[in-house]
């Protein structure tokens, strides 16, 4: 599983300097023609039909058509989209990189916020703000505005552990107004671009939000900025509340659907082998 585009047999991965090949590795692995490179979010969005209902947690039941599109969106330490489209053999999952599409603000706030990032990266992309890089951006941003003053307790913690863990758990526990407040602009943040890819994809079978920051915070998705961002996009405030939204809690979603991916690649072979033996057999 690769996080970046995956493109004949290659992948560059989006934030390390890395380049891989199926052919160096099926050879440094001794498995010849049995490597697949999988983005990550395409391996995700194959394991979501495994997930048992336990894993996943409800914040709007909508009412989802069959067989309709299926989205996927997860902040972590970038932002990941997929999608599972409808076709007559079953879902097919169709890779995107929208979350390094463009930061599109809502807000005189959103704004100021946007051009903030934008004196330090020269660009706005989705990816910057929802991750946990972005979080750690939004409290940075709402500190230089004066919003609440930055409390010693937090101040010490930012020193000795990772500032999204840190921003979360204080305003989570609604003891920090400032971190309070950057959760809660993060939350909305997340909740507009799940509604935007929902959009997209018309993605009327469901969205679900994966990746390793949104189990974490769940209190705070269910608290009601999520869904009215995600819903808050007219004309068609009617389509999103009528799509389902749940929270992915398995943490190995990407494992799941890599076996997935792993068992077409067999089945694949198999077809593949059947045809070539129906060919030679004599008359």
């Amino acid at each position: 599983m690769m996080c970046g585009p995956v493109r004949e047999g290659r992948a560059f991965v989006t934030k390390l300097p890395w380049r891989i090949e199926e052919r160096r590795l099926s050879r440094l692995l001794a498995l010849p023609g049995r490597v697949r490179l999988v983005n990550d979010f395409v391996a995700a969005a194959l394991g979501l039909p495994y997930l048992p209902p336990a894993s996943l947690a409800v914040l709007a039941r909508g009412r989802p058509e069959p067989g309709g599109p299926i989205g996927l969106i997860g902040a972590g330490t970038g932002l990941g989209q997929a999608a599972l489209l409808p076709l007559p053999a079953g879902y097919e999952p169709a890779a995107s990189e929208g979350g390094h599409a463009d930061f599109g603000p809502r807000s005189a706030r959103e704004d100021a916020l946007a051009r903030f990032v934008r004196a330090r990266f020269g660009r706005v992309s989705r990816d910057r703000l929802l991750s946990g890089e972005g979080l750690r951006l939004i409290y940075a941003f709402l500190r230089s505005k004066g919003r609440a003053r930055e409390s010693a307790a937090v101040r010490r913690a930012l020193r000795r552990e990772d500032p999204a863990a840190v921003i979360s758990r204080f305003g989570l526990a609604a003891k920090d107004r400032l971190c309070a407040d950057a959760l809660a602009l993060f939350v909305s943040i997340y909740g507009s671009e799940a509604g935007n890819l929902a959009l997209q994809y018309k993605a009327t079978g469901g969205i679900f939000v994966a990746g390793g920051i949104a189990p974490k915070i769940l209190p705070a998705l269910r608290r009601g900025a999520f869904l009215r961002a995600f819903r808050s996009k007219p004309p068609l405030e009617a389509t999103l509340r009528k799509i389902p939204v749940r929270v992915v809690r398995e943490p190995e979603l990407g494992l799941y659907g890599a076996a997935a991916a792993a068992y077409r690649m067999v089945i694949e072979v198999r077809r593949v082998s059947s045809k070539r033996r129906t060919r030679r057999a004599p008359l």
